[in-house]
């Protein structure tokens, strides 16, 4: 409906809270590699793909919980070194089954050489 539209407008568009946060420099990850990142006690995982640098959270969503900047990495998908499932890491999809929750993801950007978390 139209005020919750508002609402998701408001909150991407007219939010002045959201803070970069600094992640590190774009070269220290490498292309088609994965690194973890933490902050306020939430772990993410940071890819640096051919197209750029994306960002979902830390771990998998299976039981072991299994950390993603442990998986492998092929072109835009991952697969979970706990559980063997594949995501996109540009949407977060569960492509090896599209029933199961696919992973948060967040915007990140950057900079003059600087990668920044975008919460």
């Amino acid at each position: 409906n139209i005020y919750s539209n508002s609402i998701l407008f408001y909150k991407f568009f007219m939010n002045d809270e959201i803070d970069p946060i600094l992640v590190g420099e774009t070269d220290d990850i490498e292309v088609g590699t994965v690194e973890s990142f933490e902050h306020d006690d939430f772990n993410y995982a940071v890819y640096h793909l051919e197209p750029g640098f994306f960002c979902t959270q830390g771990n998998c969503t299976c039981d072991e919980k299994a950390p993603l900047s442990e998986s492998e990495i092929e072109g835009e998908e991952l697969e979970c070194v706990g559980c063997g499932n594949t995501y996109s890491i540009v949407s977060g999809d569960c492509i090896s089954d599209p029933e199961l929750d696919g992973l948060k993801i967040f915007d990140i950007s950057e900079e003059d050489g600087n990668i920044y978390l975008n919460i």
